[in-house]
């Protein structure tokens, strides 16, 4: 009988362990289960940075002859939302430029030289600052709609080009290979950006090779990954284009060369960003800045296009360093837009850790409805957000900063809620397992006795 007695208070102690266990972590999984709403969150937005840039560039004639007609474009980094915001301080030049623009949309400072002299030179210095962010996009394949194959997006960035040989005979078995029965085009991006991965090794070339010397050799480096990620996407009927700018490792760095990575379209969601050398695939972190959106028709990728009229041996040269150095957000302060949207989005560390923890506290167990108001407060705050970057609307940022507040007073006050249903939790598991303890002490005594 006592033995029997002990067996049944110990079993009893350790199924209240385990509901309540098994409670909390039920509660945990409410947060992976989100509602969809007619407008589709695609993406978020966080971890804002504030970096400068110098862009420093000398071109040079180290040839023995006069360089006549000499035209110079340099790309810019521009304001590309959600991406990045930018600024530029200061243009420091020893020639007196203008602002070009392309089809493409890319934005340019142009020199017209009429001539340069043996040993003569183009000097210029651009500073930046910025406030880029890490951003992840959230793509459903089930939503994803149906491309309009007559419209010019559709056209342009389906079509062969130099480097993105995407009606080569071999890029387009390939891509058939790759694609098999899949017919979605965001998986089959996936399948594509898998097989660039596993088919290319990393090596510098020491020039542009494109999309089927990659294929034929297997090797390249950010361009060739690039290009035929592109070429395949093009191939399967997934519009896609290569992007350029400057891209580091850290927030204090100083490098001679610029950096590719791709995008492809998706209808209902946009461009998706890829950068296969970087291992960012659907995601784009603070430290990317391009500066051409696409294939500029006239020229090949780079971060400098040079032209001229001269003799055959003519020697032209050009040099660059890009510097990145940490910013500070008073950079912004006359830009009320990136200002708020960066104080709007810092806030989300909190209220994320908050949520975090309220979700550890068994939010969803103590106090189910207010936590399901905070899922759905954050996930207005990053549609509002969206929303506002796409059109610029400092109003809805407003709006975006003032939900967040809300939603830091709400988490905080769910934990504090938490922190009382957790305490009386405790208080009861103690008052039962000394009621048990004492029953079986009593009846210890009772079977001694």
């Amino acid at each position: 009988m006592k033995n029997l007695s002990i067996a049944r208070s110990g079993k009893n102690k350790n199924l209240l362990v385990l509901l309540i266990l098994l409670l909390l972590f039920l509660s945990t999984l409410s947060s992976g289960f989100a509602s969809f709403k007619e407008e589709i969150l695609r993406y978020k937005v966080r971890n804002p940075r504030v970096s400068r840039i110098i862009h420093k560039i000398i071109i040079v004639n180290k040839g023995k002859f006069t360089v006549n007609n000499l035209k110079v474009w340099i790309p810019i980094i521009r304001n590309e939302t959600p991406y990045h915001f930018a600024i530029i301080n200061s243009i420091t030049t020893n020639h007196q430029y203008d602002f070009k623009s392309d089809p493409s949309n890319n934005t340019y400072i142009f020199w017209h030289i009429n001539s340069m002299l043996p040993g003569e030179m183009l000097t210029a210095k651009i500073e930046y600052s910025l406030l880029s962010f890490n951003v992840w996009s959230i793509i459903n394949a089930d939503l994803v709609g149906s491309y309009s194959k007559e419209s010019p997006l559709y056209r342009s960035y389906t079509q062969p080009e130099q480097f993105i040989e995407s009606n080569d005979p071999l890029i387009v078995e390939t891509a058939r290979s790759i694609a098999g029965n899949e017919t979605n085009p965001h998986i089959l991006a996936l399948k594509i950006a898998d097989f660039v991965s596993k088919h290319l090794k990393y090596k510098v070339q020491d020039n542009e090779q494109g999309a089927k010397w990659a294929l034929e050799h297997g090797e390249g480096d950010c361009s060739e990954f690039s290009y035929l990620f592109t070429a395949l996407c093009r191939a399967c009927g997934i519009p896609a284009r290569v992007k350029a700018g400057f891209a580091f490792h850290s927030n204090v760095e100083e490098t001679e060369f610029g950096h590719m990575w791709a995008e492809y379209y998706l209808p209902n969601y946009g461009w998706i960003p890829v950068d296969l050398t970087w291992n960012q695939l659907c995601s784009q972190d603070s430290l990317h800045f391009s500066m051409l959106q696409t294939f500029p028709i006239k020229y090949p990728y780079d971060t400098v296009f040079i032209e001229y009229s001269a003799f055959p041996s003519a020697n032209i040269e050009a040099f660059q360093t890009i510097k990145i150095s940490l910013g500070s957000i008073a950079d912004f302060e006359n830009f009320h837009l990136a200002y708020l949207t960066y104080d709007a989005i810092h806030e989300t560390k909190n209220v994320e850790s908050l949520y975090f923890l309220a979700t550890l506290m068994g939010a969803g167990i103590f106090t189910p409805e207010d936590y399901t108001n905070l899922e759905k407060a954050i996930e207005e705050f990053d549609m509002t957000l969206q929303q506002s970057l796409e059109t610029n609307d400092l109003n809805g940022i407003q709006q975006a900063y003032a939900q967040i507040e809300y939603i830091s007073s709400l988490a905080e006050g769910i934990i504090f809620k938490c922190g009382i249903m957790l305490t009386l939790t405790v208080l009861i598991i103690i008052l039962i397992v000394y009621a048990v303890s004492w029953r079986r002490h009593k009846i210890e005594a009772e079977f001694i006795s």
